[in-house]
């Protein structure tokens, strides 16, 4: 794992994930997202096998975003807590077939500091997702 740096300001980290989710996670862009961990973080995606590595988790994310068309997240709140940060959101998925499910999710991410090109954009080395897909994946 790289050294990062000092976790930045509160502020700076809730601007980090509004921008994240809307530059990358939003845009389906698994790569950019995959920026936001160290090179060994582990990503856990409900009661999935935990993902290890920032590749595995780039690769991991690609092949869960070819399952739907669009996804937004609605941000419904989001709290910093010494390391860790928890975003709140309600998440409207298209389907490949044309329909829209909206569901609750929760994402929780343990921070570990900031890139060191970017001081102001911190690292994460864990990411919990928590959300009930069985809507998005169900018959149309």
């Amino acid at each position: 794992m790289s050294n990062p740096g000092a976790i930045p300001p509160a502020a700076a980290v809730l601007s980090w994930a509004r921008d994240l989710y809307a530059r990358a996670v939003d845009q389906k862009d698994a790569r950019g997202f995959a920026q936001a961990f160290t090179a060994d973080a582990s990503l856990r995606f409900g009661n999935s096998a935990p993902i290890s590595g920032r590749a595995e988790i780039e690769t991991a994310i690609a092949g869960f975003f070819n399952t739907f068309a669009t996804l937004r997240h609605e941000e419904k709140a989001a709290h910093l807590a010494g390391e860790t940060l928890i975003l709140e959101a309600v998440v409207t998925y298209r389907r490949h077939d044309g329909g829209i499910v909206s569901v609750p999710a929760v994402t929780i991410f343990h921070l570990v500091g900031a890139a060191a090109d970017k001081p102001q954009h911190p690292l994460a080395d864990e990411c919990r997702i928590y959300v009930d897909l069985t809507p998005l994946y169900a018959p149309a």
